[in-house]
């Protein structure tokens, strides 16, 4: 069915685990290219997030933030794509965007070089392509490894050539949402945005006007104990309304989450499974469903367990991701299926116009991506199950847990409740 017009938008698929000056520059950059008058449009991974962890606080606080930085709208992409691999993530989120019709899909990129990152997108849709990354990975290269290798071999004769650190980690995911948008038929115009500043796993606060979200992340968890201490150190490394939003999170016991609450629980989990049945559940496969169990039965403890599974086959981030899709009993098919639905986070007077607007070509018929108000009222569907169980477990990393149904009962933070 032939959607109506809305008004202009750009999307962004993002964590914003947290928001921070880099994302704030992403969205000023949008609106430069674009207008001031542009409904900039988030999607956001919901309680889990690509690493295969628990994202550092709540989506809807993670979004209130995002709207002190420039978002105009925050949807959800939810669980089990927003801790998927790069290829299931940015389909995920490149169809919620395609059905809400926006025009444009933003992104970051360390190259900034839109030629070269459509030709890799290229390499990364031939059908033969993961067939050929399994084998270099079987042979012994990790996955990155692999990935820049082939990449390396299909494009050698572009000019410039290939820059040494490419793909680097935001490349990878740009390179992802070109493929995507192309298998959905190029309905979205790519805008793509240099990144600058530090680097994306960059531990170490360096330079607070453009920091990474791990350096963050992890001050947060060393000093949530002081969150005056804290204040003086982020002071500077995100917009100042977004720093209140998580300050007042953290003294209200509701940030930041501890992944590693969950530790006892996938030891047990692992020590009691049976290897073969877990090979039905997504990145199982291969022989890791064999060594996680052999692990947790020879580990004495859980942080033991942890520790043993570090391999350069497979990347931490994976691990994470496999071991979650087993206790949460996510499968390939999950993830190849696509969202029936977005839950609203947070908006503005220009989101809520835009919401307004794209309810109105529903009623009038346009087949529009439902937006979801209330977690209660969730259509009964595969995707609800999934986003429950992955709730039920986020709420034991919460500094001061609360009861899984306590997820249900959140509302969407609005600036404006007069539109």
């Amino acid at each position: 069915m032939k959607h109506a017009t809305l008004s202009p938008a750009a999307g962004v698929i993002c964590e914003f685990n947290p928001f921070h000056n880099g994302h704030a520059r992403l969205l000023r950059a949008v609106r430069g290219a674009l207008g001031d008058g542009v409904c900039i449009v988030c999607v956001m991974s919901g309680r889990f997030v690509q690493r295969g962890e628990p994202a550092a606080a709540d989506p809807y606080l993670r979004a209130r933030a995002a709207l002190c930085g420039g978002a105009d709208l925050v949807l959800e992409l939810p669980f089990p794509w927003s801790a998927a691999s790069a290829e299931h993530f940015a389909d995920a989120g490149v169809s919620v965007l395609s059905g809400l019709g926006v025009e444009t899909l933003a992104f970051g990129t360390e190259s900034g070089d839109l030629t070269l990152l459509r030709a890799a997108a290229e390499v990364l849709a031939q059908p033969d392509f993961p067939a050929r990354s399994a084998a270099r990975v079987r042979q012994g290269d990790g996955a990155a490894v692999a990935l820049s290798g082939l990449l390396r071999e299909a494009l050698s004769d572009m000019t410039p050539a290939l820059p040494d650190d490419f793909p680097s980690s935001n490349d990878r995911l740009a390179m992802q949402y070109l493929r995507a948008m192309h298998a959905a038929g190029d309905a979205m115009t790519p805008l793509a945005v240099r990144r600058e500043g530090q680097a994306f796993r960059d531990e170490t606060l360096h330079d607070p006007s453009a920091p990474s979200a791990s350096a963050i992340r992890l001050l947060m968890r060393e000093a949530s104990a002081d969150p005056d201490c804290l204040c003086a150190m982020l002071t500077g490394t995100m917009p100042d309304g977004a720093l209140q939003v998580w300050l007042d999170a953290i003294r209200a016991g509701q940030a930041p989450t501890d992944g590693s609450s969950l530790l006892p629980f996938l030891h047990a989990f692992f020590r009691l499974a049976d290897p073969d049945e877990l090979t039905e559940f997504s990145g199982l496969s291969g022989g890791l469903s064999h060594r996680l169990v052999r692990a947790a039965l020879d580990a004495p403890t859980p942080a033991v367990f942890l520790s043993s599974l570090h391999s350069h086959l497979y990347t931490d981030a994976r691990l994470r991701r496999a071991m979650l899709n087993a206790v949460l009993g996510v499968t390939d098919t999950d993830l190849r299926a696509v969202p029936v639905y977005t839950t609203l986070l947070a908006a503005n007077r220009r989101g809520c116009a835009f919401l307004k607007d794209l309810r109105s070509a529903q009623r009038e018929g346009s087949s529009y991506i439902p937006v979801v108000t209330k977690p209660a009222d969730a259509p009964a569907c595969r995707q609800t199950v999934l986003a429950h169980r992955a709730d039920a477990l986020f709420t034991l990393c919460l500094p001061r847990p609360v009861s899984a149904g306590d997820c249900l009962r959140q509302t969407a933070f609005i600036l404006d409740q007069s539109v």
